[in-house]
């Protein structure tokens, strides 16, 4: 662990000078979102513009797309290193190159409504390099009309 975040260490200082690019990026095959997480000690910090999206209300069988916008507003560049929805009825994607300071990006996500009808209330963890905790809960939430089934 200790040479991991010597490694960091190194890359960080290294292209410390240029506040344009990413201080992480190296030839050495190491991924720069890893740098990043393993780096706690230039670790950034995060504002969600929205962490919490009430979509309204939908008919099951519709898709919703949710879009959360974050900022940068630490000193380094801001890494999202993953999101876990909470089901399998949502897929999410993130900006993956890093977001610099004073940069935004996205979480976005996709819930499929099928099979899951009422009021529904649902999460998007995201793991990100940020001091202010490294995972945040992002919400979505709504009423999904039931479809009405045919009795054959």
């Amino acid at each position: 662990m200790l040479y991991k975040k010597q490694v960091a260490l190194i890359l960080f200082c290294a292209a410390a000078c240029n506040n344009n690019k990413n201080p992480y990026a190296n030839n050495l095959g190491i991924d720069p979102a890893l740098a990043a997480q393993i780096d706690t000690a230039h670790y950034t910090l995060i504002e969600w513009k929205d962490s919490v999206i009430d979509f309204g209300t939908i008919h099951e069988g519709d898709s919703v797309l949710l879009k959360y916008k974050f900022y940068n507003v630490g000193k380094t560049p801001l890494f999202i290193l993953q999101t876990r929805p909470a089901c399998g009825c949502t897929v999410t994607d993130f900006t993956k190159d890093p977001i610099m300071p004073g940069k935004y990006g996205y979480v976005t996500g996709v819930f499929k409504s099928l099979y899951h009808s009422g009021n529904t209330y649902k999460t998007i963890q995201v793991i990100t390099n940020t001091r202010n905790r490294s995972g945040h809960l992002l919400v979505f939430k709504g009423v999904v009309e039931p479809a009405k089934r045919s009795n054959q």
